[in-house]
């Protein structure tokens, strides 16, 4: 090995009889997807440069924010690894499903980024919080981070009103409201009244880009409920196994 100059611990060595958190594993290249694999298949690994086998008592936590049931479907990460891995699976939901959530962060950021610059923290009006409330966070908590921070940079003490808030959102296409709120059956006038504020937020808007999003999030919102069961997850968007599978097969072609 080039430039090994002298033996070092690698990640599994360092863990010992610990544990080994093995973070954004979708990103993972399948070549090095094996290794890992036969690390896990039988505790053995080698130090690079090394002939010596020796053994793992770690145990090992992965995370990812990908669907490792499609990435598999479409080739991109190995069956085999996946069902090593996923002896128990904990979903953390996205920010967008956690309602209120978002204003208890809102305010944990807020104090701390006006803390740390020893500025007044910002207030959002009326209008802005029921736009923070909608708004669909598709960077999740990250977003909402960097968001706040540029509010308290730019706005210290000072009420945020919605036109302020509205040019700091991601609004460069797609949906980026609530979809519950969006497309739940109601008064058809209401409807008409919430396109309209969408369409005013979109500067190159596609309804067909758009439809095709939230099929998506159904596709995926079904295939989760249901742990990744195709059938079942047909019987709940009531369509049948072969529409869904050709949905979930042009979403991947979408997403290449």
């Amino acid at each position: 090995f080039t430039g090994a100059i002298s033996a070092k611990a690698g990640y599994f060595e360092d863990a010992g009889e610990g544990a080994l958190f093995l973070d954004e594993i979708g990103e993972l290249p399948l070549d090095l997807q094996a290794k890992l694999l036969r690390v896990l298949e039988n505790g053995e690994y080698q130090r690079v440069g090394e002939t010596q086998t020796r053994k793992s008592n770690a145990r090992v936590i992965a995370a990812t924010n990908r669907d490792l049931r499609q990435e598999t479907r479409a080739k991109r990460f190995r069956s085999d690894l996946y069902h090593r891995l996923s002896v128990f699976t904990i979903n953390v939901p996205s920010l967008r499903e956690l309602g209120d959530d978002r204003f208890l962060l809102l305010e944990f950021f807020r104090d701390f980024y006006s803390t740390r610059g020893g500025s007044e923290p910002f207030d959002l009006s009326s209008d802005a919080m029921v736009r923070w409330q909608s708004y669909y966070f598709p960077g999740n908590v990250r977003e909402l981070r960097n968001i706040i921070i540029r509010l308290s940079t730019k706005y210290a003490g000072q009420t945020v009103g919605l036109e302020q808030l509205e040019g700091e959102l991601d609004t460069s296409g797609g949906f980026n409201g609530d979809l519950t709120t969006f497309l739940t059956p109601g008064d058809p006038e209401t409807q008409k009244e919430l396109a309209r504020k969408h369409l005013q937020n979109q500067q190159n808007f596609s309804l067909d880009h758009t439809l095709k999003q939230w099929e998506q999030c159904y596709v995926e919102a079904a295939l989760k409920q249901t742990h990744g069961n195709v059938s079942q997850a047909a019987k709940l968007l009531g369509v049948n196994r072969t529409t869904l599978y050709s949905r979930m097969e042009a979403a991947e072609k979408v997403q290449d």
